[in-house]
């Protein structure tokens, strides 16, 4: 009977010391536009446009641990707009973007607390107007993010951000007898990362 006791002591002890307590937080997004222009033969006009706004937004409290908060967010948008007088004249635009944020503040008390971004980008643009045709190409992709955390906990807080702003243009104008073609690549990669010492 002292043994169920003492056992059944040592379980509540151990379940209020605050062992299995945490917060943590995961957010995530993941963006993929296509972007494809293009007027063959004669006299033709095209455009295309794609946009995209995006937000994420977490908070959590507990009275025993601190609080946690984070947000992400972003807009990226394409343009392309290409005229011909004779040929295959065209654009294609490429984006591709992710971001994730983790937290984690575990035991308040005893230290244990993580934090951690990334935002990764990648365009690509090609644009052509080769020798027997006549025209312009016009095109542009953009995309302006942010990411931020804040954590509060016994004894301190924590707190990081990040920012992005990319664009990419291309233009092109030309007559037969010109073999124009424009490659554009860009990548961006970015990392905040935080933990207990």
């Amino acid at each position: 009977m002292l043994r169920k006791f003492l056992l059944s002591i040592a379980v509540v002890l151990l379940l209020s010391s605050g062992v299995f307590a945490d917060i943590g937080q995961v957010q995530s997004f993941e963006i993929g536009e296509l972007n494809k222009v293009k007027v063959v033969g004669g006299f033709g006009m095209a455009s295309g446009r794609n946009y995209l706004e995006i937000g994420q937004r977490q908070m959590e409290r507990q009275a025993c641990l601190g609080s946690a908060a984070m947000k992400q967010g972003g807009i990226l948008t394409q343009h392309a707009r290409v005229q011909a007088r004779s040929g295959a004249v065209g654009v294609i635009q490429n984006a591709s973007v992710n971001g994730s944020q983790k937290q984690f503040i575990g035991h308040g008390y005893r230290g244990s607390h993580t934090q951690g971004q990334s935002l990764n980008l990648n365009f690509n643009t090609i644009a052509r107007k080769p020798l027997d045709a006549a025209g312009r190409v016009k095109g542009s992709q953009s995309f302006v993010g942010e990411q931020s955390q804040k954590q509060t906990f016994r004894g301190g807080s924590s707190a990081s951000s990040q920012f992005v702003h990319a664009e990419q243009d291309v233009k092109i104008i030309g007559g037969p007898g010109s073999d124009v073609v424009v490659k554009n690549n860009l990548n961006v990669s970015m990392f905040q990362g935080d933990s207990p010492q």
